[in-house]
C-alpha cells in the first residue's frame, strides 16, 4: 500500500493557531508570530510523529457556491484580524520550506478540495490512505468504512490532537460519519452561520438520528417526536434543516490537479527552514525540528548557505596570548575542566580556553589550558575583549568591548534566557573547529559581529557602552565582597519565629474546629467560606481565592483571619530567609548573592541565592531580619536611598510642572498630592488621605486600574475611579504623557526609556481588552521604571569608580531597588556620604533633581 497522504486544512490550522495562542507572541522587533508559531509547531509535530510523508496544505479560495444557496453563509465572520493578516503571507513560505505542496482551487473552500482529493485517493489503484488534519469536526463525514481516510483533529491549543476513525466518531456522537451532514442540518453550526433548527443541539440531534436514521426520516416522523416546541421548530424550520445539511455536506467532485498516487514525500529545504524559523524566532519549534531531521537517515545535509566561520587551531600558552598584537580585539571562551568520577582530587584541574581575533582576516584561533579563567583574563591585559557572560569569568576583562549575553538581552529583553549555543544556532553560525573552547571563541566573534549591527540599527550601542558593559565589573566586585550575616542573632529570631508558627497553627485549628493544612488554599478556602461562611471575594482556578488581598478584606469578619495572615507572614519569612540564609554564608559569615543583569524587561537588576531584592522592610519581623546584616568588625554600613526616584522621573518625563514644584519645594509628595486630589490643606488631611494619595502616585507609575486601586484600598470601585480621575485632572501633563506614550507605543510597537532602552509591547495590538490594557500599563511603567533603573545603574558605576579613584577602602556591596549599600571604616563615612550623594544625583541633570537620603549604622537596619 502506498505511503499515507496527509491533507492539511491550512485555513483551519492557521485560524486555530491564531486564536489559541497569545497575541503577545512576537519577534524581538515586534512582528506578531502567534499564528506562525502555532502553524509551524503543528507541521513540526506531524513530521516528528509521522516522519516524511507526502503532504498537501489546502487553502480556501472561495465559498464553493454556498453563498448562492444561502446568502448568510459565514456572514457573521468579520474580516481577518490585522495581526493575523500580517502573518498570513508567510504561512505558505513555511509550507514550501517543509517540502509540502500548497494547493487552492479558485472558487472552492479548502474542505471541498480536501474531500475531492481524499475521494480520488480512496478510489485510486492501489488505494492511497489519507490522514486529514483539521480543526473542523464536519470533516468527520469523510471517514470511510475501510479505514482509508482518518481525521487528525486539533483539540485544545494547537498541537494537542486526537485521531478519529469510523468507530471513534460513533463513540463520540453515537452516529456514523455519513450522518455528520444530517447532524449539522439539525443542530446548525454557529462558526459558519449554518442555521439548523432552533432549540436542537448536539445531544438532541444525535438522539433523533439514532432513533430515525437520517434527516429526511426525522422530518417525516415529526408526529412521533416528543415535545410540542421541538415539533413546532422542526415543522417550521424543515427547509432550514435541509439547507443546513447541504451546506455542511462536502463536495467530493472538485477538479483538482493532483494525483494522489504520484504524490511523494519531498525532502525539506533544511537551510530555508532554518532561515524562516530564525527569522520569526521560533526557537522551540526549531529545536524540535532539528531533532526530527537529525534523526532521519534521509535528512538532507546542512546547506552550504549556513554561516560557517573558518579558523585554524593553534595550540598556545598564556604567554602566546600575551604576545598577541596590542589593541587587537579578541573573542574568548573558556570551558570548565572535565573531571572523571572519583578523580576530583587526582590532579589540578585545568580550564580549556580559546582566543580568536575578531578581525575579518583572522584565521588562527589560539587554544590552550589555564589553571583558572582569571589567568586568561590577566594574560589578555587591557585588550578589547568579546565574551559571553563575562561576569562568570571571575575576573572581568578590563577591556570588555562586548558581552554577547548582554547584547542579546538588550535586543530581546522578553526572552527567557540567553544560552550561547542557542544564540549561535538561531543565527546559523557554525564552524569546523573541533576544540570546544576554540569553536566557542570563533562563534562568539561571529555572533558579536551580527549583534553590533543590530545594536546600531536600534540605537542601543550607547546603552551597551555606557551602562551595561561598565556595570559588569561593578556587579562582580559586589558579588565578591558580599555582606556579613550575624548568624547567632538570626538563629535566635528563627527559634522564636518557629515557636510562634507552631502556636499560631494550633490557635487556627482551635478557632476552625478542626485540623487542616494551613498552606493549602483549597483546604483553607473550605474552612473560611464553607464552614465559617465568611465573605467570598474572588474565584480562582480551584475555588474562591484566599490570597493576601482577600484575607485583608475579610480580616474583621472572624478572629481566625488575622492569625492566618500572621502565620503566612512568618512561614514565608522562615522558608525564604531564616531557614536558608545561614546555609549560604562563607567562612567569614558573608553572603555572596549573584546579581542578574539580563532578566527584567525594564532593565532592573535582580539577584538570586539569596534574592536580596526582596529582604523585607515594612514589617517588624522584616526589619529584624535586616538587622541581621551587619558590617564587618571595625566597619560600618552606609545606606544611600533615592527618594521617590520614579515619581521624579514621571514629573520630568511628563513635564508636569505642578509635580515638579512639589519636589522643588521639598514637600512630602504624597501629602502634597493628597491636598491636590482631595482639595484640603495639609493640616486637615487624615493618614488615610495620604495613604490613598501614595497608592495613586505609585499606581499611576505601575498602571494601576480603578479596580486594582479599589481592591488595594478596600473601597468601592466608583470611589477609586473618582480618585484617579481627579488625580489626572490635577496633573493634566501626566495624563497627556500616559496617553501619548500609549499611542506612540501602539504605533511603533515599542517604548524606550530616556536612556534608549527598548522594550517591545506586542500586547497593545491584541484584540482582547484585558491583554491590550496590560500593554498600556506596561508601556507607561517601562518608560518610568526602566529610566529609574538606568539612573541607578549609572549611579553604581559612578560610585564604584569614584571609590577607587579617591583611594578609599569603602566598597559598594549591595544594590536593592533604589538603594545602594556601602561598607567601610567609620573615618571614611563623611567622604563616602558626600561621594554617594554626588554620584547618585549626577546621572540625572533634570528637573526635578534627584534626592538621596544617606544613613550610617553597624547594621543594615540601623543604616536604613
Amino acid at each position: 500500500m502506498p505511503d499515507d497522504l496527509f491533507l492539511i486544512d491550512g485555513n483551519s490550522l492557521a485560524y486555530r493557531a491564531f486564536f489559541a495562542l497569545p497575541e503577545s507572541i512576537a519577534t524581538s522587533t515586534g512582528f506578531p508570530t502567534n499564528a506562525i508559531f502555532g502553524f509551524a509547531s503543528m507541521l513540526v509535530k506531524i513530521m516528528t510523529e509521522h516522519g516524511q510523508k507526502p503532504t498537501v496544505v489546502v487553502w480556501d479560495a472561495g465559498h464553493s457556491g454556498r453563498k448562492e444557496v444561502y446568502p448568510d453563509y459565514k456572514a457573521q465572520r468579520t474580516s481577518r484580524p490585522s495581526l493575523l493578516k500580517q502573518q498570513w503571507p508567510h504561512l505558505e513560505e513555511i509550507v514550501d520550506a517543509f517540502g509540502y505542496a500548497n494547493v487552492r482551487v479558485e472558487g472552492f473552500e479548502a474542505d471541498d478540495v480536501i474531500a475531492s482529493i481524499a475521494e480520488k485517493a480512496r478510489h485510486a489503484e492501489p488505494p492511497v490512505p489519507v490522514t486529514i488534519v483539521t480543526g473542523d469536526r464536519d470533516a468527520f463525514q469523510l471517514i470511510d468504512d475501510d479505514g482509508l481516510v482518518t481525521i487528525m483533529a486539533t483539540a485544545r491549543g494547537i498541537t494537542d490532537t486526537k485521531s478519529y476513525d469510523r468507530q471513534a466518531v460513533i463513540d463520540r456522537y453515537g452516529i456514523p460519519p455519513e450522518l455528520i451532514p444530517d447532524f449539522y442540518g439539525l443542530k446548525g453550526d454557529t462558526s459558519d452561520n449554518i442555521p439548523g433548527v432552533p432549540g436542537i443541539g448536539d445531544k438532541t440531534a444525535a438522539t433523533l438520528l439514532q432513533q430515525f436514521g437520517d434527516l429526511e426520516t426525522v422530518l417525516a416522523s415529526i408526529d412521533e417526536i416528543s415535545g410540542a416546541k421541538r415539533k413546532e421548530n422542526l415543522t417550521n424550520h424543515a427547509q432550514d434543516a435541509r439547507i443546513s445539511r447541504d451546506l455542511a455536506r462536502m463536495n467530493r467532485q472538485v477538479e483538482v490537479d493532483l494525483d494522489p498516487t504520484e504524490a511523494a514525500a519531498r525532502e525539506p529545504d533544511r537551510s530555508r527552514l532554518r532561515e524562516v524559523f530564525r527569522e520569526f524566532e521560533l526557537r522551540d519549534p526549531l529545536r524540535r525540528l532539528e531533532e526530527a531531521l537529525g534523526s532521519s537517515e534521509e535528512a538532507a545535509p546542512a546547506a552550504p548557505t549556513e554561516s560557517q566561520v573558518g579558523a585554524v587551531v593553534r595550540e598556545a600558552t598564556l604567554e602566546d596570548v600575551t604576545a598577541l598584537p596590542a589593541g587587537a580585539e579578541v573573542a574568548i571562551a573558556v570551558h570548565a575542566p572535565e573531571v572523571a568520577e572519583g578523580e576530583l582530587f587526582a590532579a589540578e584541574p585545568t580550564w580549556r580556553f580559546g582566543v580568536f581575533p575578531t578581525a575579518d582576516d583572522a584565521r588562527d584561533v589560539l587554544v590552550g589550558e589555564a589553571a583558572r579563567p582569571e589567568d586568561l583574563v590577566a594574560a589578555l591585559g587591557d585588550r578589547p575583549v568579546v565574551a559571553h557572560d563575562a561576569k562568570e569569568l571571575g575576573l572581568v576583562p578590563p577591556g570588555l568591548a562586548l558581552d554577547t549575553m548582554l547584547a542579546a538581552y538588550l535586543l530581546e529583553p522578553a526572552r527567557r534566557g540567553y544560552p550561547f549555543a542557542e544564540l549561535c544556532e538561531e543565527r546559523g553560525f557554525g564552524t569546523a573547529v573541533e576544540d570546544p573552547a576554540g569553536a566557542a571563541a570563533v562563534l562568539c566573534a561571529a555572533l558579536a559581529g551580527w549583534q553590533r549591527e543590530q545594536l546600531a540599527d536600534r540605537g542601543l550601542q550607547g546603552l551597551m557602552d555606557e551602562i551595561e558593559l561598565p556595570l559588569v565589573d561593578v556587579l562582580r566586585a559586589m558579588e565578591v565582597a558580599g555582606v556579613k550575616l550575624d548568624k547567632p542573632r538570626l538563629a535566635a529570631i528563627r527559634e522564636r519565629v518557629h515557636d510562634e508558627i507552631v502556636a499560631l497553627e494550633r490557635e487556627v485549628w482551635e478557632l476552625a474546629g478542626e485540623e487542616f493544612v494551613l498552606g493549602s488554599p483549597q483546604q483553607l478556602g473550605q474552612i473560611l467560606f464553607e464552614k465559617l461562611g465568611l465573605s467570598r471575594k474572588r474565584r480562582g482556578k480551584t475555588g474562591f481565592s484566599t490570597d493576601a488581598r482577600v484575607l485583608q478584606a475579610i480580616r474583621d469578619e472572624h478572629p481566625v483571619v488575622p492569625k492566618i495572615e500572621r502565620w503566612r507572614e512568618l512561614n514565608q519569612l522562615a522558608k525564604t530567609y531564616l531557614d536558608v540564609l545561614p546555609n549560604l554564608t562563607d567562612e567569614e559569615s558573608r553572603i555572596h548573592t549573584t546579581f542578574l543583569q539580563a532578566v527584567a524587561q525594564t532593565g532592573r537588576l535582580s539577584s538570586t541565592n539569596p534574592n536580596m531584592q526582596n529582604v523585607p522592610v515594612r514589617t517588624e519581623l522584616g526589619r529584624e531580619i535586616r538587622g541581621c546584616f551587619e558590617a564587618a568588625e571595625g566597619m560600618v554600613l552606609l545606606s544611600a536611598d533615592y527618594e521617590q526616584v520614579e515619581l521624579r522621573v514621571l514629573a520630568h518625563a511628563a513635564g508636569e510642572q505642578v509635580l515638579k514644584d512639589i519636589f522643588l519645594r521639598g514637600e512630602d509628595v504624597h501629602t502634597a498630592t493628597a491636598s491636590q486630589v482631595f482639595g484640603k490643606p495639609a493640616e486637615e488631611l487624615t493618614p488615610m488621605d495620604r495613604s490613598k494619595a501614595k497608592m495613586i502616585n505609585y499606581g499611576i507609575v505601575y498602571g494601576l486600574s480603578d479596580y486594582g486601586l479599589a481592591d488595594r484600598l478596600n473601597i468601592p470601585r466608583e470611589e477609586a475611579k473618582e480618585f484617579i480621575d481627579t488625580y489626572l485632572e490635577r496633573f493634566p501633563a501626566v495624563h497627556a504623557f500616559m496617553t501619548g506614550t500609549i499611542e506612540q507605543a501602539t504605533d511603533q510597537g515599542h517604548v524606550t526609556t530616556l536612556y534608549g532602552r527598548r522594550r517591545q509591547i506586542p500586547e497593545l495590538k491584541a484584540r482582547n481588552y484585558q491583554v491590550r490594557t496590560l500593554g498600556e500599563r506596561l508601556a507607561v511603567n517601562t518608560v518610568i521604571q526602566g529610566t529609574a533603573a538606568d539612573v541607578i545603574k549609572l549611579a553604581m558605576i559612578g560610585a564604584h569608580r569614584a571609590l577607587r579613584e579617591e583611594g578609599l577602602t569603602t566598597r559598594l556591596i549591595l544594590q536593592i531597588h533604589d538603594e545602594l549599600l556601602f561598607e567601610g571604616p567609620p573615618e571614611e563615612m563623611d567622604r563616602v556620604r558626600e561621594l554617594a550623594i554626588r554620584e547618585m544625583v549626577a546621572p540625572w541633570p533634570h528637573d526635578p533633581p534627584m534626592a538621596v537620603a544617606p544613613g550610617v549604622g553597624t547594621t543594615w537596619l540601623d543604616a536604613k
